[in-house]
């Protein structure tokens, strides 16, 4: 079996018993709300605490000190990472806000992608050389997917994978806001492409009941066993967590009483 990572999530733990493959490239998707920034965030904070280990994170959807308050939410201190050069953001976003830039520490590089190789280097660049393993988050592909044509965009993936995953050695993880139409189709076409594929959503049978209780479920995973089941977690205050079954099962009951006190009064009205 391949080498792996164990998350130390536990129910990623539950799907994934044996961890992620390293030299691999997964997918996390999901629409919004679901916590898919907060668990890169944990599963880098849970990597970066094996010695040597670095991780490059690659932001497209916020600026970096939205993302270092992120890991400070959560009580994650990634100063002393900065600052062995083992915690490195290239930042894919805030080209954009010409003079309200802000210079932040961790900050190795700077890059508005207007050539999809470019990326592939930037990250080769900062992965590469490292005496420990490193990990590779990039938050998300979404404006890859509406900037270049799609062919284009798999080839990258493609190239992607490759470079920065099977020949550096390196475990890649990048999320995707499955938030349309269009980018499930493009979902679609990659995930033949690509090593693993974790999704996650709210529970559709619950939220009408208004429980919204998350769930993941890893669709694929090569070389390692998996189980295919939708695991529930909470984002609580130390970050993605397991659900209390016995507090789930008192939220239902007492939401099934309110839709039957609820139905009852509906009958009643329309009588």
């Amino acid at each position: 079996m391949s080498k792996t990572f164990s998350t130390g999530i536990d129910p990623l733990s539950i799907a994934l018993p044996s961890g992620i493959p390293y030299g691999s490239l997964t997918l996390l998707l999901g629409p919004g709300g679901v916590g898919k920034s907060v668990m890169l965030a944990n599963l880098s904070w849970n990597f970066l605490r094996e010695p040597k280990n670095a991780v490059v994170y690659v932001a497209f959807d916020d600026s970096p000190d939205a993302l270092l308050a992120l890991y400070n939410y959560f009580g994650w201190d990634v100063s002393r990472y900065v600052s062995e050069g083992r915690f490195k953001i290239i930042d894919c976003f805030s080209f954009r806000l010409g003079p309200f830039k802000k210079a932040v520490s961790g900050v190795v590089r700077e890059l508005e992608v207007k050539d999809l190789n470019s990326l592939v280097y930037a990250v080769s660049d900062a992965s590469s050389p490292t005496r420990g393993s490193t990990m590779v988050l990039i938050d998300s592909l979404n404006e890859l997917i509406l900037k270049f044509e799609v062919s284009q965009f798999l080839d990258f993936i493609k190239s992607f994978r490759a470079v920065v995953g099977k020949g550096l050695g390196n475990i890649v993880i990048a999320t995707i806001h499955t938030t349309t139409e269009t980018f499930q189709e493009i979902v679609n076409y990659l995930e033949y492409l690509v090593d693993g594929v974790i999704e996650a959503r709210i529970n559709p049978s619950l939220m009408e009941y208004g429980v919204p209780v998350k769930e993941l479920l890893v669709r694929k995973m090569r070389g390692v066993p998996t189980n295919p089941v939708w695991v529930p977690y909470v984002i609580s205050d130390k970050g993605v967590a397991a659900v209390d079954p016995q507090k789930l099962a008192a939220v239902l009951q007492e939401r099934l009483k309110e839709a039957e006190k609820l139905k009852k009064l509906l009958s009643g009205s329309e009588d």
